[in-house]
């Protein structure tokens, strides 16, 4: 599992209170990174992936995690081809620009072997998915696992488990799903 794209500093910051060294701080920031990745179907991290695609008939294939930064190695059926654009948008298309007709990625299962480099670099990650994910980690921090307590005569109630995302951030996250 990739590390949290959160920090104990800024979950700390959020919260007000410093749980640099708090174990606790760490699976809370875990848990709600792989949440937000589980919606967004994103990593999110900045890494290096290689997946295999059926040929599609077609000049276009998806690639399946955003942003798409750069494309390197790219093979057809076990050899490799250079006549590809990456497109901002994570399409990979085949042929360069200004040639036509453009060639198709062949059909075929499993025959088309793209790496390629994706995510965002911490500085760069998108701030509604940020606060999202320090939202519930600080949820879990304060909330834990109760959904109410009593301490003498005061009794509080949530509105929900910490791990529940509000349809709020559900919708942010659901935005940086790819069209694959």
């Amino acid at each position: 599992m990739p590390d949290p794209f959160i920090s104990q500093q800024d979950l700390t910051d959020y919260l007000g209170i410093d749980v640099t060294n708090d174990d606790g701080a760490l699976i809370a920031l875990d848990a709600a990174c792989d949440m937000c990745r589980t919606i967004a179907e994103q990593d999110f991290n900045a890494a290096t992936s290689t997946v295999a695609f059926d040929g599609t008939g077609t000049d276009a294939i998806i690639l399946p995690y955003t942003p798409v930064t750069a494309a390197g190695t790219v093979t057809v059926s076990g050899s490799a081809i250079t006549d590809y654009m990456l497109a901002g948008n994570g399409m990979l298309f085949r042929g360069t620009a200004g040639v036509y007709p453009r060639p198709t990625w062949p059909s075929g299962r499993q025959n088309v072997r793209v790496t390629f480099d994706h995510g965002y670099q911490p500085a760069d990650l998108p701030r509604d998915v940020r606060i999202v994910a320090l939202s519930v980690a600080s949820r879990l921090m304060v909330q834990g696992v109760a959904t109410e307590e009593t301490v003498g005569d005061v009794r509080v109630k949530y509105a929900g488990a910490a791990t529940d995302l509000t349809n709020t951030e559900q919708m942010v996250l659901r935005k940086y799903r790819s069209t694959r």
